[in-house]
C-alpha cells in the first residue's frame, strides 16, 4: 500500500510526524507537504507564481503552495500510484463549519477528487497553545485507521476525523462514533486594536454545539468521524 502524507501545519511538523509514525504501519508512505503554515487557507491552488519542489528526505517533499497544492502535485508528478491520503494531524480541531476553510480538509477533498480515498485528522486542544502530547494523538490513530482503511471508499468521498482532547490513560477506552457536522458557525467575536484593527479573539471551546454532532462528540471525549461525498 502507498500512503501520501500530507498537512496544513507545514512539513516537519510534530502532528504530521506523529501521522507518518502511524502510517508506516499500514505501507510505503510518501509525504508531500506546504513549506510553511498554511492553516485556515481552505481550497485554495496556486495559478500565479511557480511554486518551489524541493526533496527533503527520501520520498519527503516540501511545496511552496497551499495543502491543494501538494496533493495535485503529487498525484501529478511523483509518479506513484496512492492508495489513500492522508491529511494532518492537525493541531486544533476541524469540526463542523471549520470544514469549510480547513486546509487539512481540502488536502482530503482534493484527493477525492481525483478518485483517491482520503481522510483528514484532526486533534482538538483544549489549550491550543499549551504544549501537547502527540503520543495519545498516535495510540488513537492505531486504534481506529485500521478499521476505517480496510472499507473502501464509494468513489470521489472522503473521512473527516476529530480527536478529543483526553488523558493518557482514556486514549484506550475512546469510542469511534459516525456522525453529522455540526451546523452551527464559530463565535463571531473580536478585539478592536489601538490602531483600528480587529484581532478574533472567539474561544473555540465555547462554540454552541448541536447535540450528538461532530462538535459535541468530539467535546465529550469521543473520536468524531463524518463522510463526505
Amino acid at each position: 500500500m502507498k500512503i501520501l502524507l500530507t498537512n496544513d501545519d507545514g512539513w516537519g511538523f510534530e502532528g504530521l510526524l506523529a501521522l507518518e509514525e502511524v502510517a508506516r504501519q499500514f505501507g510505503e508512505t510518501w509525504t508531500v507537504a506546504p513549506e510553511k503554515p498554511m492553516s485556515g487557507i481552505s481550497h485554495q491552488l496556486t495559478f500565479e507564481r511557480p511554486m518551489r519542489f524541493k526533496q527533503k528526505q527520501d520520498r519527503s517533499y516540501e511545496l511552496d503552495g497551499t495543502p491543494a497544492d501538494c496533493v495535485r502535485v503529487a498525484m501529478t508528478q511523483l509518479d506513484v500510484q496512492f492508495d489513500w491520503v492522508l491529511s494532518g494531524v492537525n493541531k486544533g480541531a476541524n469540526l463542523g463549519s471549520d470544514t469549510c476553510v480547513s486546509g487539512t480538509v481540502a488536502a482530503a477533498r482534493e484527493a477525492s477528487l481525483f478518485g483517491c480515498p482520503a481522510i483528514a485528522l484532526s486533534q482538538h486542544l483544549r489549550k491550543f497553545k499549551q504544549p501537547f502530547d502527540w503520543s495519545k494523538t498516535i495510540r488513537m490513530a492505531e486504534k481506529i485507521l485500521p478499521r476505517l482503511m480496510d472499507q473502501p471508499l464509494p468513489p470521489r468521498s472522503w473521512v473527516n476525523i476529530n480527536f478529543p482532547d483526553v488523558k493518557p490513560d482514556d486514549c484506550a477506552t475512546v469510542k469511534l462514533v459516525e456522525t453529522q457536522l455540526d451546523p452551527a458557525p464559530l463565535p463571531a467575536q473580536y478585539t478592536k486594536l489601538p490602531d483600528g484593527k480587529l484581532l478574533y479573539c472567539g474561544v473555540y471551546n465555547d462554540r454552541p454545539r448541536k447535540r450528538n454532532h461532530d462538535a459535541d462528540v468530539c467535546f465529550t471525549g469521543n473520536i468524531a468521524v463524518t463522510y463526505h461525498d
